[in-house]
């Protein structure tokens, strides 16, 4: 079985030799590179290609949200995990827009880490438990929902997808690659948190999402 490729971004020297000393203590972590800022970051991504990237928020140059912004335009695919010592929701706002697939605590026990970088390159979500609770509060205040981060392109396929489509015939409908279609299908499931497509057909009904037919 492949190691999940893991490249980890942070200014502080000590914390990242500890995370990365760890990691490749795993069987199947194999830690593929580290950086001390968000451009270094950038730089070490496009030569290692890795399949998560674990990012502080605070760094250098370009901060942990311009990184990920600018790692999503080369790969869409790419994983992100944010640790960082913020519990702010502005902070949390804005990564949630720029598309992170967990965000964990610093404090945060190490086995937890590990089972989140493992959870997040199967395709899940993990946060912390004082940030799954700043997401919940800011929901029911009338904030942020699941599916305020779903692009346009995104939200042509969901409606597709209500429809029956295929992958396919989607992807000859709007004139884009099955591939292409598959990530934005996977972008989805990943946003709203909901693992199959039926799941994604009853959540679209349910909120308006699309037209119904």
């Amino acid at each position: 079985m492949a190691k999940i490729k893991v490249l980890i971004a942070d200014d502080h020297e000590i914390l990242r030799f500890g995370i990365s000393t760890f990691l490749n203590s795993a069987e199947n972590i194999d830690v593929v590179g580290e950086a001390s800022s968000g451009d270094e970051c950038i730089e070490l991504f496009k030569e290692k290609n890795p399949d998560v990237c674990v990012l502080d928020i605070s760094m250098p140059g370009k901060n942990g949200i311009e990184t990920t912004k600018a790692i999503r335009e080369i790969d869409p695919n790419v994983k992100v995990l944010i640790l960082s010592m913020h519990i702010d929701k502005a902070i949390l706002d804005q990564v949630l827009e720029a598309g992170i697939n967990g965000y964990l605590l610093k404090d945060t026990e190490k086995t937890e880490l590990l089972h989140g970088i493992e959870s997040i390159a199967k395709g899940q979500q993990v946060f912390s438990d004082p940030i799954q609770k700043l997401i919940t509060k800011s929901y029911l205040n009338g904030g942020r929902t699941p599916h305020d981060s779903i692009t346009s392109r995104e939200l042509e396929v969901l409606q597709l997808i209500v429809e029956g489509y295929s992958s396919k015939l989607i992807a000859d409908k709007l004139n884009i690659s099955p591939r292409t279609v598959d990530t934005h299908r996977g972008n989805i499931m990943q946003k709203l948190n909901i693992p199959n497509a039926a799941g994604l057909v009853r959540y679209a009904m349910e909120n308006d999402l699309v037209s119904k037919t």
